[in-house]
């Protein structure tokens, strides 16, 4: 049921968005979606000031979140624990994926149900256990649809936006033992509802991510729409929350503010269906809850990002989404095309850490710079800010002090560089800027009719006929 999907944006990711571009009909659907949600979004803050300084107090509260993470990090250890929770520590997806894979064996687990977690998706939590032999099934219905058709998520929040209800009911009739085709979308819920409900009773492990993770009470935040998340957290008799080092706060009250930023900004809602907080497994007395509850916090390059004052910024994110519902990029080529678990604005500044620039640099580059992600982060990310930095790290010489990234370089090519090189000896000399102006104007006979990308969309460049310092000098004084 899990196909290993190829995390290759640098050789792939034009291709794959040349592919859907000539796809009119995916165009279509996906710029509808993105005008619904933006329009959603619009909705819930019709007061400019209001959003404004909600922004600004959950951009706060994050940076001090951030500021002082390695203690936050020791107290929600140390509380967790106190609490009965296990905490585990992995730098790697190998690692974590081995630290689950421990848990599971220990128990003799057969059936993993996991509820939405992208952090899951980002270290290959579903490809492992099968590998190990132990069945990894998804219960949130977009996850749900998109590991039936083999595919990954397309978006951290719709995971199966790419899909239209004919493609859902195709797959369903296809894969789903017993179900006849149908459109309508009230019956397609109800077939992924019974298989899903089945899976629950059957699962020896419930797998979830963590939204926000509380330091001085060990708490662990989960926000849903479709209440798999708390069947996933209370019906199996362990429970694996699996989560990123950044996604700690310090007080509860600190979780208001964000959770109003973040359901407002994902999915145009007022408040979510739930919000459940995980301290502890089930106490003496109590009649559901896990009998084991196990916290693994990844690091998976996020300690490079932390190291960097600016990139630290990245580690800001709250995994709304908003940011690539208003990219004018991601509303044409969808999540598909990148190639990485994160997509959009964030997935470009957030991946380098994780697999490397040298296979993430092309998302750098595709963007139009607008800033349509800055105006909409709920935590006031500077994504712009970020991307022309990841494109700078890509051209720079491996040994400058520029380059502080792994992979840093990775798009730095001889030719370019020397060309550059000659650009800036003639644009830095006035008597060599004043030669090569007038051969260019000369010569713009001779201006090649291929110019690369630029001439993909446009008409080639060429030189005027007549500088400016020579129109200047033919003025009346």
């Amino acid at each position: 049921m899990n196909k290993v999907i190829a995390i290759n944006p640098t050789q792939d990711f034009k291709a794959r968005s040349r592919q859907v571009l000539d796809n009119p009909a995916q165009r279509k659907n996906f710029r509808g979606a993105m005008d619904f949600l933006q329009a959603k979004r619009r909705a819930q803050f019709p007061d400019q000031e209001e959003l404004q300084g909600l922004r600004e107090l959950g951009s706060q509260i994050r940076r001090y979140s951030l500021a002082n993470l390695p203690r936050l990090l020791e107290q929600l250890e140390s509380n967790l624990i106190a609490q009965g929770v296990q905490v585990h520590w992995a730098q790697t997806p190998a690692e974590a994926n081995a630290i689950a894979l421990g848990i599971a064996r220990r128990v003799d687990a057969k059936r993993i149900i996991k509820g939405k977690s992208m952090v899951s998706e980002e270290i290959g939590f579903n490809h492992a256990m099968e590998a190990a032999g132990i069945e990894a099934f998804e219960s949130d219905m977009g996850e749900y649809i998109v590991q039936l058709a083999g595919e990954a998520p397309s978006h951290i929040i719709m995971p199966a936006i790419h899909k239209t209800k004919q493609d859902i009911a195709r797959l369903f009739a296809d894969e789903v033992p017993g179900v006849t085709y149908t459109e309508d979308v009230d019956a397609l819920i109800q077939i992924g509802r019974r298989v899903l409900r089945r899976k629950f009773a059957d699962a020896d492990i419930g797998l979830s991510g963590v939204n926000f993770a509380v330091a001085e009470t060990g708490t662990l935040c989960l926000v849903e729409n479709e209440g798999n998340g708390r069947m996933c957290t209370t019906v199996p008799r362990v429970h694996i929350a699996i989560t990123g080092i950044e996604k700690v706060v310090e007080k509860l009250e600190h979780l208001p503010p964000l959770l109003s930023l973040l359901t407002r900004s994902a999915t145009g809602q007022p408040v979510t269906t739930y919000v459940n907080l995980i301290s502890s497994p089930r106490k003496q007395g109590e009649k559901d809850g896990p009998q084991e509850v196990h916290l693994i916090l990844l690091d998976n390059g996020r300690t490079q990002a932390y190291a960097d004052a600016e990139l630290r910024a990245t580690l800001q994110c709250i995994r709304c989404g908003a940011c690539m519902n208003h990219c004018p990029v991601y509303a044409r080529i969808g999540g598909h095309a990148y190639g990485t678990t994160y997509p959009g604005p964030i997935g470009a500044i957030v991946s380098p850490h994780m697999l490397g620039l040298e296979s993430t640099y092309p998302l750098a580059f595709a963007s139009t710079l607008c800033g349509a992600c800055n105006e909409v982060c709920p935590v006031k990310i500077p994504i712009t800010d970020i991307l022309v930095r990841l494109r700078n790290e890509a051209q720079a010489r491996p040994e400058s002090d520029d380059a502080s990234l792994r992979g840093s370089g990775a798009a730095r090519r001889t030719t370019v560089s020397a060309v550059w090189r000659v650009w800036s000896q003639v644009y830095s000399k006035q008597g060599l800027y004043k030669v090569a102006s007038w051969f260019m104007s000369r010569g713009r006979a001779l201006s090649p009719s291929e110019q690369g990308a630029w001439t993909r969309s446009r008409t080639p460049l060429v030189p005027a006929p007549r500088r400016l310092r020579d129109l200047l000098k033919d003025r009346p004084e």
